[in-house]
């Protein structure tokens, strides 16, 4: 299904050398693949935000491993990768008067990508993006 709801994590780094790289070796130890994943870089600290397929649950881990995180739902779009599509996405969500928060994807493979969409009502975006014929 092109348009589905995941967990994403938003998780709290240190803005230091090397902290990307351990908090990678976590998932490549679990064995979990990141659909994709946004950094937002702030003096000394970062939040990475991250989403995983099937829907695994990893904020326990994440605690586990002196990470503070916070999951929310949001809306993975697999779609062509073609010029416009943020636009289009935005338009959709423009005429029902619904909020992105948060956008962000993972580089194209054989022409498709993966886009996170984090909104202010996921249920209505969810019924605005189906209804929309885009995917």
């Amino acid at each position: 299904m092109p348009i589905s709801i995941v967990k994403q994590y938003s998780v709290f780094l240190a803005n230091k050398p090397g902290a990307l790289k351990h908090f990678a070796d976590l998932f490549m130890k679990e064995n979990i693949n990141i659909l994709a994943i946004a950094e937002d870089v702030r003096f000394d600290a970062a939040v990475i935000r991250i989403a995983v397929e099937d829907e695994q649950e990893i904020g326990h881990m994440l605690t586990q491993h002196g990470f503070t995180n916070v999951k929310t739902d949001a809306i993975r779009i697999d779609t062509p990768d073609r010029a416009g599509i943020i636009r289009d996405i935005g338009d959709v969500m423009e005429k029902k008067n619904i909020n992105i928060t948060s956008v962000y994807g993972s580089g194209a493979t054989a022409g498709r990508t993966t886009l996170i969409v984090v909104v202010n009502n996921i249920t209505r975006a969810m019924s605005a993006l189906e209804a929309s014929g885009l995917f």
